[in-house]
C-alpha cells in the first residue's frame, strides 16, 4: 500500500511499450527526406483518387488559343487547372483573367448538367416539366445545358474574335 514499492521491476520481461508496436512503420534507414515514410500510403490514397474519379463525371472547358484547360466536379468546384508552355508569354494579370474566365465557363457546363439531371429525375417521378424547370432556374439558379453553350460561344466569339494564331 503506502510506501510498498510496486513488485514491477523494469528487468522483470515485460515490455509494456509492446502494445505501440502497431505503430511503429519499418526503421527508415538512409532516407532521403522524412516524407519517404508516408510511401506506403500513397498507393492507397492513388487507388481511391482513380476510383472515384471513374464514377465522377468531370466537365472541362479550354481556351481557344489552348492556354488553359479547367476540368469541374458536376457541382462547380475546380478539379484541376491545366496551362500550356504558351500561358508562360502570358503577364500574371491576363493568366488569372484567363483562368478565372474557363473556371467559371468550366462550372457552368458542370452546373448545367445538374439542371439536365435533375429535370430527367423529376421528370422519371411525374413531375411538371414546367415547374420543374422554373424551379431549376429560378430558385436554383442552374443554367440550362442550352444557356451554357450560348454562353460559351459568346464569350469565345467576343474575347477570342481576333486570334488567329
Amino acid at each position: 500500500m503506502v510506501g510498498e514499492m510496486s513488485s514491477h521491476e523494469p528487468d522483470d520481461g515485460r515490455d509494456d511499450m509492446a502494445a505501440l508496436d502497431f505503430f511503429v512503420g519499418e526503421p527508415a534507414h538512409d532516407t532521403e527526406s522524412v516524407l519517404d515514410a508516408l510511401d506506403p500510403y500513397a498507393d492507397d490514397y492513388a487507388a481511391d483518387d482513380d476510383e472515384s474519379d471513374a464514377a465522377t463525371p468531370i466537365f472541362t472547358v479550354t481556351n481557344p488559343p489552348g492556354t488553359v484547360t479547367v476540368s469541374a466536379f458536376m457541382d462547380g468546384r475546380v478539379k484541376h487547372i491545366e496551362l500550356s508552355a504558351k500561358a508562360g508569354e502570358m503577364s500574371e494579370r491576363e493568366l488569372a483573367a484567363e483562368i478565372v474566365l474557363i473556371a467559371r465557363l468550366a462550372a457552368q457546363d458542370a452546373r448545367s448538367a445538374q439542371y439536365a439531371v435533375m429535370l430527367e429525375g423529376m421528370r422519371e417521378q411525374g413531375h411538371d416539366d414546367a415547374v420543374t424547370r422554373d424551379f431549376l432556374t429560378r430558385d436554383l439558379a442552374l443554367p440550362t445545358p442550352e444557356q451554357a453553350q450560348q454562353e460559351r460561344a459568346r464569350v469565345f466569339a467576343t474575347r477570342y474574335a481576333g486570334d488567329h494564331d
